[in-house]
């Protein structure tokens, strides 16, 4: 079965951190020959890809709707002869969709990665796109509803991110930084995303100023950057020094969450969040607003709490309860490892999507597709 998976780039992201899961389970397969198009560079989880041998190919854009884009993509179609195009964005749908259309090829356009209710005109595009594809796939039940889709209808489903456990098979804390480390004692309550404006960065930090101011032993870290990062870092006071940002990391990410008493995501809506993936996985409790696919992820009271978006006081009160409550914090730590264990391993990501894609090969047209079947 040949898969020609066309995405963005390797950049920063929850969306480049699944690609690479992905990819890690898909090259376990041996009757899955991958392909990876790229529209540009990446440098962040680009060598993670070629560490699994993956074969990329890069098609940069010189412009934002390059028609040159398009004949090289048409060679690469006419070389390769996938059976399924995945692609996992809007600019990367749009560009295979014709394409796929002329080599009579099923395209599963996975590019619902998030819960937003997309509106104006591109709202209209993407929907558009959404519903020339002939499947549909969505990281979360609330991310195929805000697009007006029914796992029901047959041609959408959803698949939610898996994660390698093999990832946190690491013993202490490494190499972590003291500012970081819980090891010198204290508390240390952290969230890990892109400073951008869908992520509720301020709510994080007025809800760590509140904590703060009764607290002796806790720190807040932030780790990421982006183009809100300014903006909030004026929200701390000069004389504080216990909310530490961290900046952009990758190699010590796993061993930075591992040294979280709590892992916090302070957010306006989301698909299934990778760093809270990850903080249940080390056996962290949560907190994490209450919007989007969060509570498909966070079962409030058991793994940890969901909170209105944009309430620092409801944040504190259950970070303050964690905080003073370390038994129950550990349950709901071991609870949410053992969620994940169940419920969101990186080999239920792959078989779904190996049953995905030989559904789409079942109910596709192309020739090639068919004449290869008895090979998956």
């Amino acid at each position: 079965m040949k898969i020609l998976f066309y995405t963005d780039s390797f950049r920063l992201g929850g969306k480049e951190r699944q690609l690479v899961e992905l990819f890690k389970g898909l090259k376990r397969n041996a009757d899955v020959e991958l392909l990876v198009v790229c529209m540009d560079r990446g440098e962040f989880f680009e060598r993670d890809a070629k560490d699994l041998n993956v074969h990329i190919r890069f098609l940069p854009r010189k412009m934002r709707w390059d028609p040159f884009v398009l004949i090289h993509l048409y060679r690469l179609f006419a070389e390769f002869r996938p059976d399924i195009v995945h692609t996992n964005s809007f600019m990367t749908s749009v560009y295979a969709l014709p394409l796929t259309r002329a080599f009579g090829i099923p395209l599963i356009n996975g590019l619902i990665r998030n819960a937003f209710n997309v509106t104006g005109m591109r709202g209209k595009l993407e929907r558009a796109v959404l519903r020339w594809s002939d499947y549909r796939v969505a990281n979360s039940l609330a991310g195929l509803h805000s697009r007006g889709l029914s796992s029901r209808s047959g041609k959408d489903s959803v698949i939610y991110n898996g994660i390698d456990l093999n990832r946190f098979a690491f013993s202490g804390q490494g190499q972590v930084a003291p500012a970081i480390s819980s090891s010198n004692g204290g508390h240390v309550v952290g969230m890990v995303a892109e400073f951008r404006k869908d992520k509720d960065y301020a709510t994080f930090i007025r809800t760590a100023l509140r904590v703060l101011d009764t607290r002796k032993n806790v720190r807040f870290l932030t780790v990421g950057d982006g183009p809100t990062l300014e903006e909030c870092q004026r929200l701390v006071p000069k004389e504080c020094d216990r909310i530490i940002f961290a900046g952009r990391r990758k190699d010590d990410v796993e061993k930075i969450i591992s040294a979280f008493s709590i892992g916090v995501l302070a957010t306006f809506t989301e698909g299934i969040p990778n760093f809270i993936m990850e903080c249940m996985a080390l056996g962290k409790p949560v907190v994490v607003s209450d919007g989007g696919g969060s509570r498909e992820l966070v079962l409030d009271g058991k793994t940890g709490f969901l909170v209105p978006p944009g309430d620092p006081a409801a944040l504190a009160e259950k970070i303050e309860f964690l905080l003073d409550n370390p038994d129950i914090a550990n349950s709901m730590g071991q609870a949410g490892r053992e969620r994940i264990e169940r419920d969101f391993p990186l080999t239920k990501m792959i078989d779904e999507t190996l049953t995905l894609y030989q559904r789409a090969l079942n109910g596709g047209t192309s020739k090639h597709a068919s004449s290869d079947r008895a090979r998956i």
